[in-house]
């Protein structure tokens, strides 16, 4: 049985008697049981729709809320407002001044809720503080217990798991509004391909994608194993006045030796032209629609681009196509010592390669760690000692000018 499927889970009972086995099939409620809700008042009642596989375990009163906690979420309701945060978001809790119950979230958001009695706040306390730990094992995060209920509720109606899953028609056409709202060429400079239907090449990919109309899905596969995890790049913003067009991918695999890819280069260029020819002021021809990604010499991809009575004076030039690297220099040529690296600008004519000498996700994860805790503590009448703090957390600070 594959890992997380809990439609139909199955446990072989012995009969010592008879020395037979038997099949029983166990159901999601039996893998994931609902208990029923600790009510600090009899008259109380659960303040929330519970999701599937979602059971309120304790329903209380602070001093001005509602406080209630399920195996998903914290649920507080307030006279005015309400707050509902998931207990995986929660990064820390604690009790303040004795009866306030105090949690910072990893959003970098504070929850605070009075309590009448230092009793209550430490009984709440610790039950935050159990359920915010790390989970022990993997069937235990909520998601688990939402999937198998969402199973046996649907059972009657849909059969297969992929149905349920996978994504509805509102996806493909949210995708189709975007492309035309940003106003991309889908005649003449752009298509729309499903190479990645059901996430087959890229997982981190949606599954319709936006490329050049000449390049075919057969060079995006090449250009894919050329990629890291298979992200080749791949449109995904286009600015309505200027036309620039904004792509995203994941470093070519150079190594050291200093591969090269003549489909991952074509893609490139490719992109560069597209991106002119969609900007064009000219009228372009209307017949020359490339759906199936055919593909098309260069010459030929820049004049049926452009209007037939025009080719032979005019010549639309693909724009400079900027790259940029998040990295710094000596991270991308560390990288190729494990197969990765960067784009050599020798390969890709009119590019330029700048690297933006970003931290890695430990050092901002740090950086944010460190603000957020300055942000947490009692203001300073002094703001200069402030904005010390906010450099020595390494933070990127905004200040009104």
């Amino acid at each position: 049985m594959e890992k997380g499927n809990y439609q139909k889970t199955y446990s072989i009972n012995y009969r010592k008697e008879e020395g037979q086995s038997s099949l029983e099939c166990i159901q999601a409620n039996q893998i994931f049981p609902k208990k029923s809700p600790i009510l600090e008042e009899e008259n109380m009642q659960v303040p929330f729709p519970e999701l599937h596989g979602e059971f309120t375990e304790y329903v209380g009163r602070a001093e001005d809320a509602i406080i209630a906690m399920s195996n998903y979420r914290l649920h507080i309701k307030f006279k005015e407002s309400i707050i509902n945060v998931p207990l995986q978001l929660i990064e820390s809790v604690e009790c303040r001044d004795m009866f306030q119950l105090h949690l910072t979230c990893k959003d970098c958001k504070v929850v605070r809720c009075q309590f009448s009695t230092f009793e209550q706040c430490q009984e709440w306390l610790k039950r935050l503080s159990v359920v915010v730990r790390p989970p022990s094992r993997l069937e235990d995060l909520f998601s688990f217990a939402f999937h198998a209920w969402c199973m046996e509720v649907y059972a009657g109606e849909k059969e297969q798991h992929g149905e349920l899953c996978r994504p509805g028609e509102h996806v493909i056409s949210w995708f189709k509004n975007e492309v035309e709202r940003m106003s991309f060429d889908t005649q003449n400079a752009w298509r729309m391909s499903d190479i990645n239907s059901k996430f087959r090449l890229c997982p981190s990919y949606p599954q319709q994608l936006l490329v050049p109309a000449c390049i075919t899905d057969k060079e995006l596969e090449n250009v894919a194993a050329f990629r890291s995890w298979k992200r080749f790049p791949a449109v995904v913003y286009r600015h309505i006045s200027t036309g620039a067009v904004i792509a995203r991918c994941g470093q070519p695999e150079v190594s050291w030796w200093g591969w090269r890819n003549a489909d991952d280069e074509h893609l490139v260029q490719s992109i560069a032209k597209a991106c002119a020819v969609n900007s064009s002021p000219h009228k372009h021809v209307q017949n020359s629609s490339y759906t199936n990604g055919s593909d098309l010499p260069d010459t030929e991809f820049e004049s049926s681009m452009t209007n037939s009575t025009e080719v032979e004076t005019l010549v639309i030039q693909p724009h400079k196509l900027l790259i940029l690297d998040a990295r710094s220099y000596a991270a991308a040529v560390a990288n190729r010592a494990k197969g990765g690296g960067c784009e050599c600008p020798e390969y890709y004519p009119n590019c330029e390669v700048v690297f933006m000498g970003m931290a890695n996700i430990h050092s901002i994860r740090k950086s944010f760690q460190s603000l957020s805790f300055l942000c947490t503590q009692m203001p300073d009448p002094a703001k200069y000692v402030f904005y010390s703090f906010c450099a020595s957390s390494s933070a990127f600070i905004l200040l009104p000018s």
